[in-house]
This record gives structure tokens, C-alpha cells and sequence, in this order.
């Protein structure tokens, strides 16, 4: 199997999460790090020997790398995505993969053009609960799906907020839902399919930031399921979950857990037990705040087999940029909703 070499835009938390998670993935090689502040790439440079740049125009010229991974502020993912493509790269891109669909479209169309792979990490889908409660919902054992209420509870102090100039600013994060409640968003629409209308609330209920910290928000599905999506910043001291409940005409779920990590309920036609993959997983801890699960060793993997031509369980849970489009409408449609205090049609 042949290595797949990868450099990381963007050094910061998340971006040192890649650089430690690709050491754990055989057939992964780390072989690059930037960061526009040089003491963070450095960090990385020096404890995994690997060059380090102060823009990404640099890297691009210079880098062996096979695939960009772009950690650097959500309002800069589509930017430096477009770049690396452009440099024909291929791109791996944080959540969430633009802030608008007219970027991500662009996104896909300039990766089609140069003949280059455009993925985006979506972590969760590897979780063994997330991936046993899909496994069953693509057999047909569950039947035809009906609703989904998604809940993220979290704790955000304004010190989170203030410990990057970029957080919480409509220029760089736009609204929560596109960051803080990206990856619960994209499960909504794994499990219930693309959405035909939105109605949405969203406030800042208790940060010193330009965006929301909190919403409710109502989805009509185009097969008929409904969606009910609710997220705050604002919960006191400590995350209290991120959860995703499932009815379905032959069964229902709950997934739970501080980050998607247990089935809190299990009751479906003609299965009186089941099984979860023995997959150890823990959350993003970052001290002073949890975020999703840690499995960014499983997108790293795919690739790495993808690219050595296999197909696969891992491989086939790959998120393209392409896939990744009909989210970020989500997301626009929902904002907008908001903004406009009416139901907005897809």
C-alpha cells in the first residue's frame, strides 16, 4: 500500500487534532504544516519533523503533499480550498465545508474541472452508534423514516469566544449552525433526506458575539419526515449532550451521549438485541470545553485506502463535496428563515 502524504492549513486546535491523528493511520504521512502565526506551525514542525509555511501560497508551490487538509477559520475554508485545488491538490475540508451553497458549488465545480478529490470530514458518521443505526436504516429493516429530533446542549463561555479574534463573528462563522452544530446537521439529513422547507428561530442569548448562540428549528422533508433541530451555546458549566432520536414505521432510536456515543433507546420490529462495534472513541477535549467525537483517524484511513483503490466500509462513509452541498442549503435556508421570521422553500 502506497503512503498518502497530507499537510495541514491551519494549526490551531483542531488543526493539531489532524497532525496527531494521521500519526495512528498506517499509510498516512504528515509532510507539511501552515499557519500565518509561525509559533503554531512550528509546534507541529518540530514534534513531527515535517516543513512549516506562513501562507498557504507557500506551501502550494512547495509541498509533496497528496491531499490539503484545510483547518483554518470556517470563513476561509472555501478560499483556501479553491486554492489548493487549483494548485491541483486534492482537498480534505473541516467543517463546515463554505458558508454559503454558491461557494461549496464552486468548490465542486473547480475540483471536477482539475480532476481532484473534495471531501469533507464528517467524523461522526463513524461513531459505532451512528454507523449501526444507518447500517439499518439502509437495509430497510427500519421502514420508511418518520421524524428526527436532533439536540445539541453545549456549554460555550465568552473565553471560548475570545480566544480566537475570528469566533462568534458573522464574517467567519456566520451563525452557529454552520460551526458549533454543523456535523449534528448533517446527520438530520443523512438519516431523513433532503429538506423542502424550514421554519427557524435563532437568537444570542447570553455571549458577547455577533451570531447566535441558540435555535429552534422545524424541517419538512421532501419524502414527508419531519425534523426537529435545537442547539444552544448556553447551557451552564458543561455540555450536557448532542443527541439524535430516529422514528422510523418499524422501529425507533435513540443516539446519545456527551457526543453520539451510546443508544439511549432501542426498540425495532423483529430485533430483540443488537450489537455495536467494539470502537473505542472519545470527545475533542480541549480542557476548557468538549467538542464531537475524536475519529478524524477514520476519514484519514479512508482516504488512504481509497486512494490505494479499495472499496470498502470505511471508504464507502467518505463524504464528498459534491454530498456535502444540500447541507449548506440546510443551513442557508435556515438562516434565512430566521432573518426573514417566515417558512422558507427549498
Amino acid at each position: 500500500m502506497k503512503d498518502i502524504k497530507f499537510a495541514v492549513v491551519g494549526c490551531g486546535k483542531i488543526g493539531t487534532r489532524h497532525a496527531e491523528k494521521l500519526q495512528t493511520v498506517p499509510g498516512a504521512k504528515l509532510v507539511g504544516a501552515c499557519d500565518i502565526l509561525p509559533e503554531r506551525a512550528n509546534a507541529i514542525g518540530e514534534k513531527f519533523n515535517v516543513k512549516t509555511y506562513t501562507s498557504i501560497e507557500n506551501l502550494l508551490q512547495d509541498t509533496e503533499a497528496d491531499y490539503i487538509n484545510i483547518v483554518t477559520p470556517s470563513g476561509l475554508h472555501a478560499e483556501h480550498a479553491i486554492q489548493a485545488l487549483e494548485a491541483r491538490k486534492n482537498v480534505l475540508v473541516e467543517k463546515p465545508m463554505a458558508l454559503n451553497e454558491a461557494d461549496a458549488r464552486r468548490m465542486v465545480e473547480i475540483a471536477k474541472k482539475n480532476n481532484q478529490s473534495l471531501f469533507s470530514v464528517k467524523q461522526n458518521r463513524y461513531n459505532p452508534p451512528i454507523k449501526f443505526a444507518w447500517d439499518l436504516a439502509q437495509s430497510g429493516k427500519l421502514g420508511k423514516p418518520l421524524m428526527a429530533v436532533v439536540n445539541v446542549y453545549w456549554n460555550r463561555t465568552d473565553e471560548y469566544y475570545r480566544s480566537e479574534p475570528w469566533r462568534g463573528t458573522r464574517a467567519f462563522e456566520k451563525s452557529t449552525i454552520y460551526s458549533q452544530s454543523s456535523h449534528f446537521g448533517d446527520l438530520l439529513l443523512m438519516f431523513m433526506g433532503e429538506p423542502k422547507r424550514v421554519f427557524s428561530l435563532m437568537e444570542n442569548k447570553t455571549h458577547d458575539i455577533e451570531i447566535d448562540d441558540t435555535a429552534v428549528i422545524a424541517v419538512d422533508f421532501k419524502n414527508g419526515a419531519f425534523g426537529s433541530f435545537n442547539y444552544t451555546m448556553s447551557v451552564a458549566k458543561k455540555n450536557v449532550e448532542g443527541s439524535v432520536a430516529l422514528f422510523y414505521e418499524k422501529g425507533s432510536l435513540k443516539i446519545g451521549g456527551e457526543y453520539l456515543n451510546t443508544i439511549e433507546f432501542f426498540n425495532v420490529e423483529d430485533m430483540d438485541s443488537y450489537t455495536l462495534e467494539e470502537t473505542p472513541i472519545e470527545a475533542n477535549d480541549y480542557g476548557s470545553y468538549r467538542g464531537s467525537a475524536s475519529n478524524h483517524q477514520y476519514v484519514f484511513e479512508a482516504i488512504v485506502r481509497k486512494e490505494n483503490g479499495l472499496d470498502d466500509d470505511l471508504t464507502r462513509r467518505l463524504v464528498t463535496g459534491e454530498e456535502t452541498i444540500p447541507l449548506i442549503r440546510f443551513f442557508d435556508k435556515a438562516v434565512e428563515s430566521a432573518a426573514e421570521k417566515k417558512i422558507v422553500d427549498f
